[in-house]
């Protein structure tokens, strides 16, 4: 339709000009008081056409067609929709309602993926091979699926295990003899290679939720906290170097590794406290030089930090110089987002990752289902702004939570356990497989945005906006329309503009080509 009007437009601009001319001719003639001296013909209208043809060029070459945009669309009612793609032009100047600037890339985008827990793969066992594998190639195939390509891995149980356990419940096994993976031999290393099978350069990183329970003060897996002994951080620093090594055994990288997982906080699963203090003396004087001793290699993760408190462990640690100097990694969620731009600002040398969406179905919140999780639109688009807040902070990657659940989603909290929502769902009766509109949510990111893009600032008062721009010179423009209304807007992105029309409750995702 816009190439149609152009070409209208054009059509009636060269007959405008053409008459134009003719008008001037004339108007020349009668004025010259001689209608025979001062002209011998009138000249041939093929003249005339080819003289204006010139200038309508000229004139309207603001409104040629450079390019196409593609575009693909995602509404409650129809996910993943391929929309017709929308012609690109030069821009022309006027006001647009978003804008992309390609002038300052910011931080790198290291990539996108979700945490492989347990749960997930226990209930992806009710399905056949065949549905079982096409599940694991939406999350991971490069081509066709969501592309994901870092994951984490629990190392020990964690609220989504299918019950508790560490690698080394020997007490007081400080040489680690009796360390053992076993246990992930029969969920979470078959969940990993099933990815790798579709994703070989899967980046994976390991977080434990509770050390082995003789290095805490409650002996328990629930609660309690870190010994402060030295003969127990020296334990501990050997059973993280021994789960990468016995991984790399079993053929997996483990590329980082986080000390632990949410440090301040104690709840009825696997959780452990730490004071920044322990998290300072730990990393300096016996994770890092460990790791590096033995030749781990795999880097230290500075989380997982979920408080807003950015003088405790960010400053605590990354203050010290040679704490500072075996961390290369941060990993912030939940209300850690407060610490992102400070880290990125006093840090800049960190990769900075959010290591865990917030899993919604909030039971401080009114609307809280105590039996299930909704997996619902609204869920949706709070991920979908989590994604962005995060990104417009200075992440350089984004990490789901649960990425398969049954349809209860409980977690094995003792005491409440809390029905969480994931990016896809196994109906337990059924078998149903359902993909939930966060699962499209995120893939409107993680499909398009490649590992190496550069998030790139872009701005509107009309629609929630975000940009990158990929290693080939393709910008990528994320938009939600959380309204009840379409919008009709105009976006810029350097020297282009192009037009739509969002449509109500939707995710767009729009790739802007690099015009020859």
């Amino acid at each position: 339709m816009n190439g149609y009007i152009n070409t209208m437009i054009k059509k009636l601009a060269r007959g405008f000009v053409a008459g134009v001319a003719i008008f001037v001719i004339l108007f020349s003639f009668s004025c010259s008081g001689n209608a025979g001296a001062g002209i011998t013909s009138l000249p041939e209208s093929e003249d005339i056409v080819e003289d204006e043809t010139e200038i309508a060029g000229e004139e309207l070459d603001i409104e040629k067609e450079v390019g196409k945009v593609s575009w693909k669309s995602s509404t409650p009612d129809e996910q993943w929709k391929d929309m017709e793609a929308l012609p690109l032009f030069k821009d022309n100047g006027e006001k647009a309602d978003v804008k992309v600037d390609l002038t300052s890339p910011v931080q790198e985008v290291d990539g996108f993926g979700g945490t492989f827990n347990e749960k997930g793969w226990e209930v992806l066992q009710l399905l056949t091979p065949e549905e079982r594998d096409s599940v694991i190639k939406e999350l991971f195939d490069p081509q066709e699926g969501a592309k994901f390509n870092i994951c984490r891995v629990p190392i020990g149980a964690n609220d989504y295990a299918i019950n508790r356990y560490t690698l080394n419940e020997t007490k007081n096994d400080f040489q680690m003899e009796n360390f053992s993976i076993e246990r992930d031999r029969e969920y979470l290393i078959p969940y990993i290679k099933a990815a790798l099978k579709y994703r070989p350069d899967l980046e994976i990183w390991g977080s434990a939720w509770t050390p082995p329970t003789w290095m805490k003060t409650s002996g328990t897996f629930d609660g309690g906290s870190m010994k402060d002994d030295p003969r127990i951080y020296e334990a501990y620093a050997l059973y993280l170097a021994r789960f990468v090594e016995e991984y790399r055994n079993e053929g997996i990288d483990i590329f980082a590794v986080a000390v632990q997982n949410e440090p301040f906080i104690e709840r009825n699963y696997p959780t452990c406290l730490w004071t920044p203090q322990q998290f300072l003396t730990f990393i300096r004087d016996y994770m890092g030089p460990l790791f590096e001793e033995r030749n781990v290699g795999a880097e230290i993760m500075l989380g997982t930090i979920q408080d807003d408190d950015y003088s405790a462990f960010p400053q605590t640690v990354l203050g010290d110089a040679k704490a500072n100097s075996y961390v290369s990694l941060v990993g912030y969620q939940w209300s850690g987002l407060s610490s992102v731009a400070k880290t990125r600002n006093d840090y800049p040398d960190k990769k900075i990752m959010q290591t865990e969406t917030e899993c919604g179905n909030f039971y401080w919140e009114s609307s809280y289902n105590p039996d299930f999780p909704p997996n619902d639109w609204e869920y949706g688009v709070h991920t979908w702004n989590k994604v962005k807040e995060y990104f417009d902070e200075g992440v350089n990657s984004y990490m789901l939570w649960n990425m398969v659940l049954d349809e209860e989603g409980k977690s094995i909290d003792a005491e409440s356990p809390w029905p969480q929502n994931a990016a896809i769902v196994v109906n337990k009766n059924t078998k149903e497989v359902i993909y939930t509109p966060m699962f499209y949510a995120f893939k409107h990111f993680t499909y398009f945005v490649e590992p190496g893009a550069k998030y790139i600032k872009s701005s509107s008062i009309r629609a929630d906006v975000i940009s990158f721009l990929n290693p080939d010179g393709e910008v990528v423009i994320v938009i939600q329309n959380d309204t009840e209304n379409p919008k009709n807007l105009s976006i810029t992105t350097g020297e282009y503009r192009f037009n739509v029309t969002v449509p109500a409750m939707s995710w767009s995702t729009f790739v802007v080509p690099q015009p020859e």
